[in-house]
């Protein structure tokens, strides 16, 4: 997982002009504590890992971290079967969150087509635009 998340975050650093950008930063170990104590699902092509997703809970609220699908698989859906599933997976959950960067412009609308909604931005940097983003679960009003 942590390598695939290298490669898929690898355009985002550049055009953000840092690989000092969390997916590009988080370590092979802190992925592993996610896989043990949290959700976390993947997407293979034969034995080869080519999309994962991770959902971190607290309090009834979920934080997706690092949705990724290998840039040579994009574009066939997997994302968005990954994202169902890992909604899926927690019914319990009252709202999930995510934090997506502007500058890969698909993000934004890819997550809106879900029914995930813009709640804030931050300009992190002059190049670096955050949007936080959340969705009820399921069951939950905002």
């Amino acid at each position: 997982m942590h390598a695939l998340q290298q490669r898929a975050f690898a355009e985002e650093g550049r055009r953000s002009g840092t690989r000092s950008i969390p997916p590009l930063t988080e370590t092979a170990d802190a992925i592993a504590v996610h896989i043990e104590t949290q959700t976390a699902l993947v997407a293979r092509d034969g034995d080869a890992i080519i999309g994962s997703v991770r959902g971190v809970v607290q309090d009834g609220v979920c934080t997706i971290r690092a949705l990724v699908v290998d840039p040579a698989q994009q574009g066939r859906g997997i994302g968005s079967a990954l994202l169902r599933a890992l909604e899926a997976a927690l019914p319990e959950v009252r709202r999930f969150e995510l934090t997506t960067n502007t500058v890969m412009e698909a993000n934004v609308p890819f997550y809106e087509r879900h029914g995930y909604a813009v709640y804030q931005t931050i300009q992190h940097s002059e190049i670096i635009k955050l949007a936080l983003m959340s969705k009820p679960g399921a069951g939950h009003s905002v």
